[in-house]
């Protein structure tokens, strides 16, 4: 089948790691894949590193109003005429929504990974009742989220978790006193909690290390932080790092945590299982569909800081538990969470009628 995804995102964040994964694993299994990216955006250049076929465009929240633009796009997608177009968020629907018909495609698959309700304005309403043919969720967490757009919908929306590739000849022993944190250096991921947890960490654990795998905005106030906090020598800032990069860290490291003020999913906990690192994360988030509580890590109840800090002193002090849970949690990986399962469950949702 000849399948377009569309995403208009100009930064790299776990959505777009996971368009990629889901583009190479469709592609694998000998569809058609083509990508409709913003210009110079990293997963455009990805994509095209993996000689998908690309179609560039400069898209802003307002194009959808912008005439000029909305043919140039029409154009294309009448010479493509894909047979399943898969809409990466709201930009992206309102952008190309109304013009899919015009290429004669009727699947049109819409994916959400962020667990708040939708602003549920005239057109979208319009697209989701009569232009969206199915809905991907990527939790129970973020479907129980968007009620309000599942009335709106002719089948229920349905939840595909991430997966990634589970199997690794490498992973950590759990002995150093390194933990990590990944993700974008961004308000809802909570790198400022994390940096506030190793503070008490170290009050227990002096030679502790915090390691900030990503990149983004708030760097800048999570480094000031980390100066007013007294423990600039004990957090390491990494910056944004590509997936053997990412995996050569882990491996270092004792524990993954996941601070988030909110999650659609939490594809890095997938990343720390695949290496064997046990993982603690807050309870409000989907980590609860991921994390068994005190067998593969700690769900955090509250974002109780304090017990964050006390779970993470205890793995410290404790390595063989952090080994065996580890252990647990890539069994778990092996079993629910692989990218052969997620892009199965993408190829029969394409493939229905």
């Amino acid at each position: 089948m000849k399948i377009l995804f569309v995403n208009f995102t100009k930064f790299w964040g776990g959505g777009e790691y996971w368009t990629s994964l889901v583009m190479d694993g469709l592609k694998k299994r000998n569809h058609s894949i083509i990508l409709f990216s913003n210009t110079k955006s990293k997963l455009l250049l990805n994509a095209q590193q993996d000689n998908i076929e690309t179609h560039a465009f400069s898209v802003g929240k307002l194009s959808f109003l912008n005439y000029f633009k909305l043919s140039q796009i029409k154009k294309t997608l009448i010479e493509i005429k894909p047979d399943a177009v898969i809409i990466n968020s709201s930009l992206e629907l309102k952008t190309i929504g109304l013009l899919i018909n015009s290429s004669g495609c009727s699947k049109v698959i819409f994916t959400r990974g962020i667990p708040s309700p939708m602003k549920m304005k005239p057109l979208k309403r319009y697209l989701f009742s009569n232009v969206v043919s199915d809905v991907i969720v990527n939790s129970i967490y973020v479907k129980s989220s968007i009620e309000n757009v599942a009335r709106l919908l002719k089948t229920e929306p349905e939840v595909v978790y991430h997966g990634i590739d589970p199997f690794s000849l490498t992973h950590s022993e759990c002995t150093s006193k390194n933990i990590a944190i990944i993700g974008r250096l961004s308000y809802e991921k909570g790198v400022d909690i994390a940096i506030k947890v190793m503070q008490n960490v170290l009050l227990s654990e002096p030679d502790a290390k915090l390691w900030v795998i990503g990149d983004g905005k708030e760097k800048e106030n999570l480094i000031h932080l980390v100066s007013e906090l007294g423990i600039k020598n004990s957090i390491k800032f990494w910056g944004f790092q590509e997936p053997e990069n990412v995996e050569k860290l882990l491996i270092e490291c004792s524990m993954l945590i996941l601070a988030s003020r909110w999650e659609g999913f939490g594809l890095v906990l997938l990343e720390a299982m695949k290496f064997k690192l046990p993982t603690i994360a807050f309870d409000h988030t989907a980590a609860n569909e991921i994390i068994i509580d005190n067998e593969t890590g700690f769900l955090i109840p509250n974002s109780n800081i304090e017990l964050m800090s006390q779970k993470a002193i205890y793995l410290l002090s404790n390595p063989e538990v952090g080994k065996q849970m580890g252990d647990r949690g890539n069994d778990l990986l092996k079993q629910k969470f692989t990218i052969e399962k997620s892009i199965t469950q993408y190829e029969e949702i394409i493939e229905r009628n």
